[in-house]
């Protein structure tokens, strides 16, 4: 799957790297010649990230491992961005065990040195750190062929608005851009115990609760910089902490994150749930794959908690049940269910009919209850279609509200209708591969719901939203995060109110927050989180509800403005795509989603796979290989040369807008036409280069540092920026 990343510390890790090739301390001089090779011979090899916070003070210490590859000795230009808020404080550089004295400069020096920089070298990407402050220091001599050790530590004060905390670290610079690192380590050890709603929304980070607090982690090896690391997180939280996050365009609505997170370190009435067990014991399922089913059941019935209620519905032909009633989970119970489960046997056809007409008997309308729904064939037995299947389900669950969770195995179940039950019962499906765990992904499953906190939750808004998602939210788990995403039109004070029932009552959280009101620099990640959001509920829509004109073109829309490609979308990619060809896109795309028809083999549940992690993703996946879209192109078959990979530009996120690279120029995916041909050019390394870049915030100061041409809008003007005409 593809999925499946400011301010803070915008910091430490920027080593910004400008290396001489000079074997003289005193030789201080930088390159001016354009046509010079200033290619550095010094590369970062790894990097470590240690920080400690204790409310808001935040003690950092980066580490970086440096190899100079010449056969001369090498000065580096260390040069590191300051934070774009708060203070620092007690900045300390140690090379090789030996502290080095730097400078710290203001925000607007240090866009000084950076254009004089950029001036001289004819090479923009010192431009994506300006717009911050400076510390800069000198580190000499780096031997040739060996590694030194660079040290920094600091102490800085984060910022906080309405209990929230931000902590934002910029870890990608000119010593490892581009290059493999042989690892790279982020540890964050947050101390409190009333800390709460921890949300990161870096790719890979690990969070942890833990009696002082909570850590939260990342480890890489092999594997290229990592760019940003973004955390927040709620202080005084109470049992159940919110976070609130957005962020506001200047000429739209503006998007929100909230997020809700039980207090793992506040003690928690557990709620009393039933869980219902449905297992296909069909002929099919013989083999490897009714041994992990029994395995997974096995874990469910050892992790039940004692005011629990459990039962077992088995189907094949027939249905039968392991007690008439659900039993409470009591240790005798619990034996008894084990013996059943390992004297199970497959054989016989599949009743899926019969399977749910026996199970939601058994579901009792005043209590939680999650149903497990497991098979892996169609339905050969009693009802068998597939929206007959779904109207008795839908009556079965009208008045009862259970949460249904259905495990489709292998390649011959009908993931369409799985899909409609799970939507239907505001629960989830998820599709196991031939050669995939069955027990491992059913028992990870299960250990993220088995204690309640908070059932038939429902969030309240203060100022009028839309768009939000999901429409209903599910109930919240101890150790699990529950995330809406949604859409504002003003900005400013606001009051989210999550009801619901815990233990014994009904129950409510309020959380004040403020929406932002003008464009945040560095959170364009909530409005591509949304919009990948609402891309997944699109093909939901029209995979359940059929083709509809007005659906395709809006998944296609926000394909092209975020950059997030679908198997119905990915032709953008292809470098001969007209962008501004809306007629085209149009008729491919609704085209392209003809393959929601297909609703059983390993391209529909691979389909539906897709969008279900769209739908449930909590970070904003990175953009797909062009291997990756190749594959999605060659299902719906087509010219070969059209889809060598060769020809396939992935699309790039720059400052929250999708960028296509169309025949060696950036384009920005929302770009008509007549503003590509009406652009203001303005050349590299100009006046008005650098007056743009003046007006420009740090995020989006990375328009400006691409090799290649590249067209975006800003303020309502579409610009050209181009390389000198001279160059």
């Amino acid at each position: 799957m593809r999925f499946p990343f400011i301010a803070f510390l915008s910091v430490l890790s920027s080593l910004l790297v400008l290396c001489l090739f000079s074997q003289a301390m005193a030789q201080k001089i930088l390159p001016t010649d354009p046509k010079v090779d200033v290619s550095s011979p010094l590369k970062a090899v790894s990097v470590e990230l240690f920080v400690d916070i204790d409310g808001q003070k935040a003690h950092a210490r980066l580490k970086h491992k440096v190899k100079n590859s010449s056969s001369s000795p090498q000065e580096l230009d260390f040069m590191m961005p300051l934070p774009l808020e708060g203070a620092v404080t007690d900045l300390i550089l140690v090379a090789n065990g030996q502290e080095m004295v730097g400078n710290i400069y203001s925000k607007e020096e240090a866009f000084g040195i950076y254009q004089e920089i950029v001036q001289r070298r004819r090479d923009p990407a010192l431009l994506e750190y300006a717009g911050r402050g400076l510390y800069r220091a000198r580190v000499f001599p780096v031997p040739a062929g060996e590694t030194i050790t660079l040290e920094l530590s600091m102490d800085y004060l984060l910022p906080k608005e309405s209990g929230k905390v931000t902590f934002h670290y910029p870890l990608s610079n000119p010593l490892t851009k581009g290059h493999t690192l042989d690892s790279q380590e982020v540890l964050v050890n947050l101390k409190g115990e009333s800390i709460g709603g921890i949300y990161s929304p870096t790719e890979d980070a690990v969070i942890a609760a833990n009696s002082g607090g909570a850590t939260v982690s990342l480890k890489k090896s092999q594997s290229a910089a990592i760019s940003d690391f973004k955390l927040y997180f709620q202080q005084d939280a109470g049992p159940l902490g919110g976070l609130i996050l957005s962020h506001k365009p200047s000429d739209e609505d503006g998007f929100f994150l909230f997020l809700a997170e039980p207090n793992a370190q506040q003690k928690t009435k557990i709620i009393p749930k039933t869980v219902i067990f449905i297992l296909d014991c069909s002929g099919s399922m013989a083999g490897v794959k009714f041994e992990q089913a029994q395995g997974a059941l096995r874990f469910v019935l050892e992790r039940l908690n004692q005011e629990d209620n459990f039962n077992l519905v088995t189907f094949e032909s027939t249905v039968d049940t392991f007690k008439p009633e659900n039993f409470p989970m009591n240790p005798e119970n619990r034996n008894q269910a084990l013996d059943y489960i390992d004297n199970l046997r497959p054989g016989g056809a599949t009743n899926i009919e019969g399977a749910l007409k026996w199970a939601f008997k058994l579901v009792n309308s005043g209590q939680p209850t999650y149903v497990i729904f497991l098979t892996d064939g169609e339905a050969t037995e009693g009802e068998t279609g597939e929206m007959a299947l779904y109207k008795i389900f839908e009556s079965l669950n009208t008045d009862k509200d259970a949460k249904f969770f259905s495990f489709g195995v292998g390649y011959d179940v009908n993931s369409r209708l799985l899909e409609r039950l799970s939507s239907q019962a505001h629960g989830f499906c998820t599709f196991i591969g031939e050669q995939e765990n069955l027990e491992e992904k059913v028992s990870l499953f299960f250990s993220k719901m088995s204690t309640p906190v908070l059932t038939s939750p429902e969030l309240t808004i203060s100022t009028k939203t839309n768009r939000l998602i999901p429409a209903k939210l599910p109930d919240i788990f101890m150790g699990g995060q529950t995330l809406v995403v949604g859409r504002y039109p003003k900005g400013g004070e606001v009051t989210f109110k999550l009801s619901g029932k815990d233990a014994e009552d009904d129950v409510v959280f309020s959380y004040p927050a403020q929406l932002t009101s003008q464009p945040n620099d560095g959170g364009e990640f909530v409005a591509q989180l949304w919009a990948q959001r609402r891309i997944g509920e699109l093909i939901e829509q029209i995979d359940l509800g059929g083709q509809n004109s007005e659906l395709a073109e809006e998944l296609l829309n926000l394909s092209k403005r975020y950059g997030i490609m679908t198997p119905y979308t990915s032709f953008l990619a292809l470098e001969n795509q007209s962008l501004t060809d809306v007629e085209l896109q149009q008729n491919k795309t609704r085209q392209n989603l003809g393959a929601l028809s297909e609703v059983t083999g390993s391209w529909a549940n691979e389909q539906r796979s897709e969008k279900e992690a769209y739908k449930s993703s909590a970070m904003a996946a990175p953009a797909p290989a062009a291997d990756a879209i190749q594959s999605d192109l060659h299902r719906f078959g087509g010219e070969e040369s059209d889809y060598a990979i060769e020809n396939i530009n992935p699309p790039v996120n720059l400052a929250g807008r999708a960028f296509f690279n169309k025949q060696g120029q950036w384009l920005e995916g929302s770009l008509t036409e007549e503003s590509i041909k009406n652009a203001t050019v303005v050349e590299k390394f100009s006046e008005d280069y650098f007056k743009l870049a003046g007006r420009l915030n740090s995020s989006q100061m990375v328009w400006l540092t691409q090799s290649e041409p590249i067209i975006f809008n800003f303020e309502g003007v579409d610009y050209l920026v181009q390389n000198p005409k001279d160059s």
